[in-house]
């Protein structure tokens, strides 16, 4: 979270724990509040050592968040509202691990694009990205993360996935 503390959406740490697995938490901030800060932050062994972790994973589960004003980017204070405002002007729709994309699954070039401290997204990567979504508000995000090949397999719930057949 922006204040230092654990995020709710820690799913990741919550599965490791039920399955008895490790887990290798990602020790910085969503977004950082200076691009010149990434390669600092990225260089300490610990983030470099998970960054390297996430590239060679055999799998990936993500999260598809949307893009609006009630966005968890947003309600959760990772971005301010005019953030918000200017990256829906940018034609946003939703966003991975805070790496925020348009309808066609393009990363939105600059604005909180260029503080995002996760690993970088591999559109049409080789291993399962599977990402995770429910609801009529994520149909937009969800459409725009399989149009650019950002997630393989979608987990959601059988209400989104008519909404999702209806709009493509």
């Amino acid at each position: 979270m922006p204040d230092g503390s654990a995020t709710a959406y820690n799913v990741v740490v919550r599965m490791a724990e039920r399955v008895g697995g490790r887990h290798n938490p990602m020790p910085l901030p969503v977004l950082v509040r200076k691009p010149a800060e990434l390669p600092i932050l990225h260089s300490q062994e610990p983030v470099a050592k998970t960054l390297g972790l996430c590239a060679g994973a055999d799998a990936t589960f993500v999260g598809i968040g949307h893009i609006d004003g009630s966005a968890p980017l947003s309600v959760d204070g990772f971005i301010t509202h005019e953030e918000s405002r200017a990256l829906i002007r940018a034609g946003a729709v939703g966003e991975i691990v805070g790496w925020v994309f348009d309808a066609g699954g393009r990363l939105v070039e600059g604005l909180t694009n260029d503080r995002v401290s996760s690993a970088p997204l591999a559109p049409a990567n080789p291993r399962p990205v599977i990402g995770l979504a429910v609801g009529d508000v994520k149909v937009a995000a969800i459409l725009g993360a399989l149009r650019g090949r950002l997630i393989n397999v979608l987990v959601t719930d059988e209400a989104t996935a008519e909404a999702i057949l209806a709009q493509d």
